[in-house]
């Protein structure tokens, strides 16, 4: 049974790091093209986000049994 507290822990934590990179959508190009530290926190709170999805995914996939998590399954 999926774990329901797991999903909105996860979904949480997807809504934060979404929140974090909006924040700083007002920024021009040329702010961002010179502050490394700004492309660097954008940078991680995507791949936090992404991650946050690839857990989301694999709990599910894992909990109704639709395959091997972080395989592919290759159909003829």
């Amino acid at each position: 049974m999926i774990d329901k507290d797991v999903i909105l822990a996860k979904a949480c934590k997807l809504e934060h790091h979404l929140r974090r990179i909006k924040e700083k959508r007002e920024i021009s190009l040329d702010k961002f093209l010179t502050d490394l530290d700004l492309q660097e926190s954008i940078l991680f709170n995507l791949q936090m986000a992404l991650q946050n999805c690839i857990d989301l995914a694999a709990h599910i996939i894992s909990d109704e049994e639709l395959g091997i998590v972080g395989s592919t399954n290759e159909h003829a």
